[in-house]
Formats: structure tokens, sequence, C-alpha cells
């Protein structure tokens, strides 16, 4: 296929952004500085289409932007004043001109950073907010963010709570604390059955133990929708409110101009970071303007900065916790996970992970359910339970009652819950709770003492966490803890921290806690490689029935014989973002067509040699396809890995074609974005 068939460049309204669309549908929107600037690259890029004719786009792929070019003859371009001339070639006596790592990778890479404006969307577990800040203001004061109400101006937090419902056909109607005052309108009609009602789902990603593209969940009703689309809808909706208030700043803005990150739990497996990925394509962020941020690590960024902006006022307090060489712990406190991550500051200022992401589901909602059960107990099952059925309106507004009062309460006050008249009336408190629970005209109090053991079964699973941590060896020069979330402003949250490690460490509580995240992955959005380097929480491997294995090289069997496991990461191993981290040769019959290569975890600290079930978990697969081989050949495996994904691209040592594949961390048919053939 002529190269001339390849690619599509269209300049945009502006006259300086223009877009590239190769054959394969892949899309790169650019931006230059100036006009002249952006002649010289729509130049370069068309005259390599005209000039080298038999010249193929075999890769691009995702943040780390690659090109790898085939052709018959040498280049005879002499663009001598374009950033193409950097490109560097080598000829095979049999082949012509193979494929070679070029400078335009790092073409691509900076021209995907030139952006107008960064947004993020903080996507939580019980509530979610966005946040942005033009590139202009970022280079003035990084600290310069705009954060949007996404309900009504006269609301307390920038926030609202994640919750979404969707009309009887499926359609959006509302997010938030629309959407939550809207079904309790709706909750004392007969309509309200028809209606999808979905609250606190976003850890129905944590808790799936395979997760898929067709995923179902249920809403509030017990109707089922696909989770890909809800969560789709919520994102959509945040996404054309922070699109709408950015229009306002910057004149005849594109949606191409703006980069987005979306925050998630550092402790999230693969294929749930993925899923973000596809439920942002579906709202309408494509990859390319897509960057997802670890939650404490987005925290350590804004800390960070508010930190050196204080400094500059003279109180230099927290700013010890990132002076070089320094070693800190970020504790996200969300509402449905603990997720911590420890880092150590570079000398460039860059952070490094130095142990892997952990945590566990003892967020804030974890209180709520104790509370809940703990009223159940008291009033009864039967009596809730007719309760939640004859007078839905109030048992939502009983479950809004609870998050209210329980993110306020302080240490050593009871808590005073409203309750409706009638079932006051149906209350008998029994013996075993006289003593820390009573009633009156109006509202039902439980003790201090109650209160205490209720916050107790989550803060201290997190505190024996977070002690068992600080006792490892890679976290022994620890100094600082930051605590950082909205669960992170709870008293009782606090005072436990305090009297366990504040006499060993530095414990900072940043004010605003549970905008830092948000604020954090705004920052991130701007700079380049802000976290450099990353622990491995798991094994990871290849799963191969294998014929015969020698050092690196792999023989594919076709027996049913038992998969082995051949690593490819090792559990805690230090991974620098981008970088390489393991090559394989993978020898392949002359038949083959498809390289499908299935990738497993393990927790085990010493894998097993064979894959079993019972310790290894199938995560994804590596999907490379290839033209019909007519001899045996080779398949030189590349694979390089970031937050989101493996990259992989494999080359033919026979003919020196080079080919691109991903990992698919999300199980669905199996049909990779990119596939070539040598001419």
């Amino acid at each position: 296929m002529p190269l001339s068939q390849l690619s599509d460049i269209r300049t945009k309204k502006d006259l300086l952004s223009f877009r590239v669309t190769s054959a394969n549908d892949n899309v790169f929107r650019l931006r230059a500085s100036n006009n002249a600037e952006r002649k010289k690259w729509v130049h370069a890029i068309t005259d390599i289409k005209t000039k080298l004719y038999k010249r193929m786009f075999t890769g691009f792929y995702n943040t780390n932007e690659r090109v790898q070019i085939h052709a018959d003859e040498e280049n005879d371009d002499n663009g001598s004043d374009c950033v193409f001339t950097q490109l560097q070639e080598t000829v095979s006596k049999d082949d012509g001109i193979a494929a070679t790592e070029t400078d335009i990778t790092s073409f691509f890479k900076t021209a995907k950073k030139q952006f107008l404006a960064v947004a993020a969307i903080d996507f939580g577990t019980t509530y979610s907010g966005c946040a942005f800040s033009t590139v202009q203001d970022f280079k003035a004061d990084p600290l310069k963010i705009t954060t949007i109400e996404l309900d009504d101006e006269n609301v307390v937090s920038y926030k609202t709570p994640t919750v979404l419902l969707l009309n009887p056909e499926g359609h959006f109607h509302s997010f938030g604390s629309k959407a939550a005052d809207h079904y309790l309108t709706l909750a004392e009609t007969e309509e309200a059955v028809k209606w999808y009602y979905f609250d606190r789902f976003k850890m129905q990603l944590y808790r799936k133990g395979e997760l898929t593209n067709n995923m179902e969940i249920k809403e509030i009703g017990g109707k089922k929708m696909k989770a890909m689309l809800v969560f789709a809808f919520c994102i959509e909706h945040i996404k054309d409110m922070v699109l709408d208030r950015l229009s306002k700043a910057i004149d005849r803005l594109d949606e191409d101009d703006v980069h987005w990150v979306v925050t998630v739990p550092a402790i999230w497996n693969d294929p749930a970071r993925q899923f973000m990925i596809e439920a942002s394509a579906k709202a309408g962020i494509g990859k390319d303007n897509l960057t997802l941020a670890l939650e404490p690590e987005g925290a350590a960024i804004c800390c960070k900065y508010i930190a050196m902006d204080k400094m500059k006022s003279g109180d230099a307090t927290e700013l010890k916790a990132f002076d070089e060489n320094s070693r800190f712990m970020v504790v996200d406190l969300g509402g449905g996970t603990i997720d911590i991550t420890v880092s150590e500051v570079l000398s460039t200022g860059q952070l490094r992970e130095i142990y892997n992401a952990t945590g566990g589901p003892w967020g804030g909602n974890y209180i709520n359910d104790q509370i809940i059960k703990t009223l159940i107990e008291v009033i009864g099952w039967s009596v809730m339970g007719m309760f939640k059925s004859e007078d839905f309106d109030d048992y939502l507004q009983l479950l809004k009652n609870v998050e209210e009062k329980k993110r306020s309460i302080k240490y050593d006050c009871e808590l005073s819950l409203t309750i409706t008249k009638d079932l006051q009336n149906k209350i008998e408190i029994p013996e075993t709770y006289k003593k820390d629970v009573r009633k009156d005209r109006k509202r039902i109090k439980l003790s201090s003492t109650l209160m205490k053991k209720i916050f107790a079964s989550s803060v201290d699973s997190m505190m024996k966490h977070v002690d068992r941590l600080l006792e490892k060896d890679e976290t022994k020069l620890v100094s600082s803890i930051l605590l950082v979330g909205g669960y992170a402003a709870c008293d009782f949250v606090q005072r436990a921290f305090r009297e366990k490690f504040e006499k060993r460490y530095r414990i900072i509580f940043p004010l605003s806690s549970d905008m830092i995240v948000l604020k954090g992955a705004v920052i991130s959005g701007h700079l380049v490689e802000a976290i450099v380097g990353r622990m491995a929480k798991y094994h990871y491997g290849l799963g191969l029935i294998t014929e015969a294995v020698s050092g690196r090289v792999l023989s594919v069997g076709e027996s049913n014989g038992k998969k082995q496991f051949f690593s490819l990461i090792k559990k805690g191993q230090k991974i620098n973002v981008g970088d390489v981290v393991t090559e394989y040769k993978v020898v392949l019959n002359a038949t083959t067509q498809w390289a499908n290569l299935e990738v497993y975890t393990t927790e085990d600290d010493t894998p097993k040699p064979v894959i079993d079930e019972k310790y290894f978990t199938k995560v994804g697969n590596i999907n490379v396809r290839l033209p019909q081989f007519k001899k045996k050949s080779t398949l030189a495996l590349t694979i390089s890995y970031d937050e989101t994904e493996f990259k992989v691209v494999a080359r033919d040592e026979s003919t020196g074609c080079c080919f691109v594949g991903n990992c698919q961390f999300l199980e669905k048919e199996i049909k990779p974005y990119l596939a070539s053939t040598k001419i």
C-alpha cells in the first residue's frame, strides 16, 4: 500500500493546530508554537508521503509514541530544517531498510504535550470533583487552579456525591446532588422503580475478581446495566461541564486542546485501570488526550508545590518533607479505599516510588456501613426492611444523614441522627444497647463509647497496616507522613495517627485535604514525568505451553500440556516509567498469524514454575498480528511498561519487519488496535 494512502493532514481553524491520521485510524493532534513551525511540520510529513512511496507506518502507540518505518529504497529526503532529519536508518542486504528507534519518538512525545489546558477529574467512591488550569496560568503560578462547582453555587463543597440517575429508557438525567434530590422526589411515586439510581459504585472495580468490558452492576432497585456505560455517563457529564467553563477562559477552544487527567486508586489492578481508560474513551476523551494519575501520587505532588509556595513567605516547616533524598509516606483516605504510597525526592525534584502501592477497603464508607449495621441491630431487621420498602425516600434521607454526621463527628461525642416519627414509634431498644443508644421524639443517638468501637473497626486496620509498612527495610528512612483525602479530616483518624506516630514522624494534614488529590492531578498533567519510577506490586509473566526453552528463547508448543510461567517483571522490581523491562524471543511455526501471549500475575514471593489458578491470576493478553510466515520464524519481543499497560514491539528476525502489539487487560474479543505487514 503506497504511503500516500496512509496518512491525512488537516489544519485546524486556528492555523496552528493540525491532525495527522494514519491508515489504521490512529489520530495525532499536534500544535505548533507559530505558523512557520506548523508549515515545517506539515511539509515534513507531506514530503515523507510523496517521496518515500514505499514507506509504511507500523507502530504508533499511546504515551511513548514510537514510529517504525520500512522501505525498499533509501531516504532521499533533504528536509534539513525540519525535525524529521533526525531519522536514522540501517540498510539490510536482503530487505532494504529495516526499522530502527528514532528521535521521532521524542517529536511526538513533545508535540502531544502542547495542550492549552489541563483538566482533572477526581472520580471518587463517595464524592467527585473536577478542576483545570491553563498552560499560561500554570507557568505563572502552578497553584492557580480553577475548581469547578458541580452543584449549585451555594453548596458547602466543590465536590458532589458520586450519584448517577438515568431515566427509564436508560438515558442520562442528572449527576451528583441533583440526581440524589430528584430521586428523593421520585421515591414517593410508583415511577421510581423504572428509573436507574447508581450510588457508590466505584468500589465494584476493586472488588470484582474478573473485570470485563461487559460487566454489569446493579442500581439501588436491583436493575442491571453495563458498568462501562455507567462510568462513561458520569465522566462525560463532568467533562462537558469543564469544557463549558474552559471555553469561557480560552477563546476558540477545541476539545483537542485539553489534556485530561483521571485519578485512580494506586491499589487498583491493571484491568481496573484500563477499564477507566475505556470508559473515558466512551465519554469522548481519547487515549492520546488522557493520563491516569495515581491518587496518592497526585496528593504528594500538590503538597510539594504548596510547601514550596509557603517557603516563599518564610514558612519552611513542611518543605523538609520534600528536601532532596527525603522519603515520605502518603496515606490517601477516601470513601472506599485507603491508598498508600512511599516515595523519595530525587535531585531533579521528581518522585520515585520506593515501595509498591498498598492499602485496603477501610475508607469512610466502611464507617457508614457499620453505623447502618448497628442501627439494624438496634431497630431490628424486619422493622428496618419495612421502613426501607414503605418509606424509601425517608430511608435515603437517613443514609444521607449518616454520611453528613459521620464526616463532622468529634472524638468523645455522640452521633445524633434524625428519624421519622413513625420509625421512632417502632423502635424498642434491646437491653444490650440501652447503655449506648437512646431516642427522643425526632432522633436516635449513639454514645461516644459506641462510636469509638465503630470507628475502631476501620482505624485499627489502617493503623496496623501503616505500622507494618514502616517496619520494612525500604521505608526505614521515611521521615514524614501526609494524610490526604476526605476521610483524613476525621477527628478519630487524626487523633489515632498523632498518638501512634507523632513521636517518630512528622505528621502533615494539608488544608482542604479532600481537594489535594484533584489539584495534584492538574499539576501532574502539566509536568513531564513527575513520577519517574515505581515498584511492581506483583510478579508479572507470560503463561506459555512450550516445546523447548533456551535462556530467553521460547519455542511455542501445540500440545495440551500445562502452561509454564516466564517472568516479565518481578514483585518489588523497580520500574522506570517507559523503559524496557524485558525481552524474549519466541519461535513460531509456519502457520502462525496471531501471537496471543497470556499475561499472569502472582502475589507469591517466589512464583511457582507452572501456572495454577490457585496461585496465578490471568490479567490479559499480549496480542500481535503477523503476516503468515512460510517458515518457522523467531519473533523478538521488546516489552515496556507504565502504570496503565504493557507496550510491545515485535520484530521478525528473519525479515527485520516490526509489528506493534498491546496488552489487553479487559477480557473481550481480541482485536489489537494496530496490525501491519511489510510491503
